[in-house]
């Protein structure tokens, strides 16, 4: 029989994060690496309210010095399906990604330089083990983070993946 755990009034998860880019517009894929925060405050046993900020570095992509760094800032529900030490996830997010663009001197690229602020997403979930009372393990979250970018007067869609793995931090009990 699976052991009951106590529902924590808020989790806070430390997270390592694998990014998959996927920028559309002619530009191949690739991918960032970079970490994330996120705090959940469960407002009942299976509902959590969560915000989630994080950001990735990319130096170089497909052969291009482009300096890529992303600061997401995502906040939405996350429906918790805790069974015993387990809680299996799902969570729609929502809020914006702030892209800054390092100056590459030689680039053909002209938008090097460049910084914007975009509407994204992150839709998706994962599953976190309790330890104990204080502590859980995240082994895996995958979120898929489409990324609207305007180009002018037109906007392109940004199809992006993320996989994630930490360790959260459980406070207090309802």
């Amino acid at each position: 029989m699976a052991q009951e755990t106590a529902v924590p009034k808020a989790e806070v998860g430390l997270n390592y994060s694998f990014n998959r880019i996927n920028p559309n517009g002619g530009l191949s894929a690739y991918s960032a690496n970079g970490g994330f925060a996120d705090l959940e405050y469960n407002v009942t046993r299976n509902l959590g309210i969560v915000a989630d900020l994080g950001s990735n570095y990319v130096g170089t992509a497909n052969g291009i010095s482009v300096k890529d760094t992303t600061f997401e800032y995502l906040f939405g529900p996350r429906y918790n399906i805790r069974q015993g030490r387990w809680n299996p996830y799902l969570q729609a997010l929502f809020g914006g990604e702030r892209f800054s663009n390092g100056f590459a001197p030689g680039s053909p690229l002209s938008y090097t330089g460049a910084a914007q602020t975009n509407f994204a997403m992150a839709l998706g979930g994962g599953v976190d083990f309790a330890v104990n009372h204080v502590l859980s393990i995240r082994p895996v979250e995958v979120d898929y983070m489409p990324v609207q970018i305007p180009r002018g007067s037109l906007r392109y869609d940004q199809n992006d993946f993320r996989y994630a793995a930490g360790v959260v931090l459980r406070l207090g009990a309802k």
